[in-house]
């Protein structure tokens, strides 16, 4: 994809100082913008009230090298959904960032982590994409500017909120962009060391995000394909170097990835049937032109449209923006000729299409027309990937066109009044709002030795519940550096059986409601369910009614063992042949 020849390049002692200077730049916005976190990064972590998945992050960041420090599979856990566990390979546990932040986690804890991760990622893409950037545009500015674009993008910067995993992940496209455009276009170095390099950033991808390592693959592909049919008469003499680089690179990547994709088809605790429907995480069409609340510009119109699409705020990424749309239209068609203006303009169509999902949405309403994503719905092992996100490879694409445009646009007379323009009408509805933020703090107890009276590797129920959207659990547990397990959780696979009346009471113990004693049956359930469980030890925290939760508790049981902000049972609760015996308080 050679694009415009650059000028002569200053040399590096020269530039050094200078991208040093850009990154910092791109480091103190992404601060700036997510200074909801930093204001105390101890305590608080990246989105709204109520969006949980940060908190998974959270989990997943100190999850790795607690396994490697104990000497345990990474790959699987109890930790979360006890006794039955989980099978990480189902779920974006980023093991590779987890393995690069660890002095961190332990120095600071898996919050800090997390929004060190989360900060970095969007510093780090745009920075990254400038560098890929500077290959294809005249000047470091325009292509700054394009790093800009892709780093703080509407698609980062909702991603940002709530998914680290996926903000890293996008932190290594621009890479991939570097090495591919080496191996189909440029062939100035051995095959097969471009073939490592390839293989190591897909590698690295994978353990970052799989489905991102799947999508790269295929839009790996699909560039490959757009350059052959564009330009046939050089298909052949460059095949043989390409098919060095990708056999180094396909055999590297099957040897690193075979144990792990084997867990993941063939291990314990497998997710399996629709991990997500297809027809919600979707781009909607009209978010292309109407903005969310992640941007600054967004009137009350435009949100009381945005807040209909299907999915959630963090998935609704697709924001373009109408000026954004005819600037790349305008550049495609005047820089045609320009190979890597083309290949990026088709790229962005292609997947855009591939964004909005197999069936149309408009406004938030599903329509029946089917779209070309539907037959990747047909395919096994990839149909749960979100179509939605796919919009990055767009971003990646638009920030090449548009860098471009600004780069041709300085070598013209009446420069200031076009960029002006370009700024205005394009750039402007991109700016994004801060990042929200939200309460992620533990009691004293976990941190302190008090939390030892539990002995190690105990099953434990925690109130409020285990449920999917309740993460006080995880918070607990990591606080505790990973001291007990916990019933339920939040991932992708099979739950725990034989839980039903333990969720049920959790439930209504930390529910907003005034909790009701659970009569007999129940209360004999509950009992059989901790025994089968092999629950050690029941923890409750900062539920709205503690003094009744703790007193229905403790008549179903016994009184606690330790009481304060936090109350504890340690379970004495065996099994006879013919019925429970609670034992001696």
């Amino acid at each position: 994809m050679r694009g415009t020849p650059r000028t002569p390049s200053t040399p590096a002692r020269a530039r050094l100082p200078w991208r040093s200077l850009l990154l910092l730049a791109f480091l103190g916005l992404a601060v700036l913008l997510k200074l909801g976190v930093w204001s105390a990064p101890l305590t608080r972590i990246s989105g709204p009230p109520g969006q949980v998945d940060a908190f998974d992050a959270m989990w997943f960041l100190r999850w790795t090298p607690y396994a490697i420090g104990h000497g345990t599979t990474p790959f699987t856990s109890d930790r979360l959904n006890y006794p039955l566990g989980l099978n990480l390979m189902w779920n974006t546990w980023m093991p590779a960032v987890s393995l690069v932040v660890w002095p961190v986690t332990a120095l600071g804890g898996a919050i800090l982590a997390d929004n060190v991760v989360s900060t970095l990622g969007l510093a780090l893409a745009g920075f990254f994409a400038f560098l890929a950037l500077r290959r294809y545009v005249r000047g470091a500015p325009a292509a700054a500017l394009g790093g800009l674009i892709y780093g703080f993008s509407p698609y980062m910067m909702a991603q940002d909120g709530s998914h680290a995993q996926m903000v890293m992940a996008g932190m290594m496209l621009p890479i991939g962009l570097l090495l591919l455009d080496e191996i189909l276009v440029r062939q100035r170095r051995d095959p097969r060391l471009l073939g490592v390099g390839l293989g190591l950033a897909l590698i690295a991808e994978f353990f970052i995000l799989e489905e991102y390592f799947v999508t790269e693959v295929m839009a790996l592909v699909l560039v490959a394909l757009l350059l052959a049919i564009m330009r046939p008469g050089q298909f052949r003499p460059r095949m043989g170097y390409v098919a060095w680089s990708s056999l180094v690179a396909v055999v590297l990547v099957a040897a690193a990835l075979a144990y792990p994709v084997w867990v993941q088809l063939r291990g314990p605790d497998r997710a399996s049937g629709v991990l997500h429907d297809p027809t919600v995480f979707v781009t909607d069409l009209a978010n292309l032109v109407v903005p969310t609340s992640t941007q600054v510009i967004a009137p009350g119109f435009a949100t009381s449209i945005s807040q209909h699409f299907t999915g959630n705020v963090i998935e609704w990424d697709g924001y373009l923006g109408i000026g954004l749309i005819l600037v790349v239209a305008v550049t495609v068609v005047a820089r045609w000729r320009d190979l890597a203006v083309r290949t990026a303009g088709l790229l962005a169509l292609v997947m855009t299409i591939l964004s909005l999902g197999p069936l149309l949405h408009i406004g938030g309403s599903q329509t029946g027309i089917h779209l070309p994503f539907w037959v990747i719905t047909k395919i096994p092992l990839v149909s749960d990937m979100q179509a939605n996100r796919l919009m990055v490879y767009v971003w990646l694409a638009v920030a090449l066109i548009t860098a471009a445009a600004v780069a041709e646009l300085w070598r013209h007379r009446l420069r200031w009044l076009w960029l002006g323009l370009v700024a205005v009408v394009a750039l402007v509805p991109l700016i994004p709002a801060p990042i929200a933020s939200q309460e992620a703090s533990a009691p004293a107890y976990f941190s302190s030795s008090a939390v030892d009276e539990i002995p190690a590797g105990t099953g434990v129920l925690t109130i409020p519940c285990p449920c999917p959207y309740s993460p006080q659990g995880l918070i607990w547990q990591t606080t505790a550096d990973m001291r007990f397990k916990i019933v339920g959780g939040y991932f992708l696979g099979p739950t725990a059986p034989g839980q039903a009346e333990i969720q049920k009471l959790a439930t209504s113990l930390g529910g907003a409601d005034w909790p009701a004693m659970p009569d007999a049956a129940q209360q004999t359930e509950f009992l059989r369910e901790l025994v089968s469980s092999h629950i050690g030890a029941i923890v409750m925290a900062g539920v709205p009614h503690q003094a009744a939760a703790v007193r229905i508790m403790s008549s179903i049981l016994y009184p606690p063992d330790i009481t304060g902000d936090v109350t504890v049972w340690l379970v004495r609760i065996g099994v006879t042949d013919t019925n429970l015996d609670r034992g001696p308080p």
